[in-house]
């Protein structure tokens, strides 16, 4: 009778503990059908306002919680198998790039995909900061390129135009190029060109650099973009640009592979009026 008793009391104790454990377990991880691994991305809102990632799946926003892994229940459009991924960051502060892949979902199975590479089939659209070059810079890239009456100068980023239009106006080029993937600052380059008269001998225009195939007509190519940009812009600048042609990069490198001909440390006011130590390099096509 005591065993019987000793067992009633002990039941409902193993019930009790059962229960609790079944409380303390963990939850499930979540369940879904795309398994994203995303590059690392700088968020500084103070530096500018952009400067934090965005991800979406056809247009809809997944980017909380901001992470490197996202697991996402993602539905396609009706009658569609493929979602278009889009992930919108910062390798540095400066440099924003936007990476896009078209993923196909399969029935009942998470689908891995990794964004930390770049699909050759949908090429990162790169799109650094803008940040002015400060006027004795500038004057300093064009000394460092020997721009003269023979040249044809172009500046991918050309921001507000002022390399392109020093170039023709100060240092005599025959030509200024310069190419903006903002529309606004390409509005801005004419307006300034206009105000210093020189219209006649500049082009500007809204592009992506990386789409130009070719610089064969350039003499001189101005660069401060990044160094994301100037690696992906390297190999056209190699391949097009006739012998003697020269490439001026304020402060980026193009790779290891690729060293400058020359190097020169600058001391010079920046934009704010005090005074900075800036480096500009020189390569010289051979």
């Amino acid at each position: 009778m005591r065993r019987l008793l000793g067992l009633g009391l002990l039941l409902p104790c193993v019930f009790l503990f059962v229960l609790g454990c079944k409380r303390e377990a963990p939850k499930d991880p979540q369940v879904g059908n795309l398994v994203l691994s995303l590059p690392e991305s700088q968020h500084d809102t103070a530096y500018s306002p952009d400067c934090i990632s965005k991800l979406t799946v056809d247009g809809k926003d997944f980017s909380e919680p901001r992470a490197t892994k996202r697991t996402l229940v993602v539905t396609p459009a009706a009658g569609m198998s493929e979602v278009k991924v889009e992930f919108s960051f910062w390798p540095q502060k400066y440099t924003n790039i936007i990476r896009t892949k078209i993923v196909t979902l399969v029935k009942d199975k998470a689908t891995e995909v990794d964004m930390t590479k770049e699909d050759p089939d949908n090429p990162d659209l790169i799109k650094p900061i803008y940040v002015p070059t400060p006027n004795e810079i500038v004057a300093a890239m064009c000394k460092l390129g020997k721009i003269g009456a023979d040249d044809v100068v172009y500046d991918i980023g050309c921001g507000d135009g002022r390399l392109v239009i020093q170039a023709v106006k100060d240092f005599g080029a025959k030509k200024g190029v310069g190419i903006d993937i903002d529309p606004e600052l390409v509005k801005k380059c004419w307006a300034n060109a206009k105000k210093d008269g020189v219209t006649a001998k500049v082009e500007f225009s809204t592009q992506n650099a990386l789409e130009i195939k070719s610089f064969a007509d350039a003499s001189v190519v101005l660069l401060y973009v990044g160094e994301d940009l100037n690696l992906k812009l390297k190999p056209v600048l190699q391949k097009t640009l006739k012998t003697g042609s020269r490439v001026v990069s304020h402060r980026f490198l193009m790779g290891d592979d690729w060293p400058p001909d020359e190097t020169k440390t600058i001391s010079a006011k920046n934009n704010a009026g005090e005074e900075a130590v800036y480096k500009l390099h020189l390569w010289t096509i051979k």
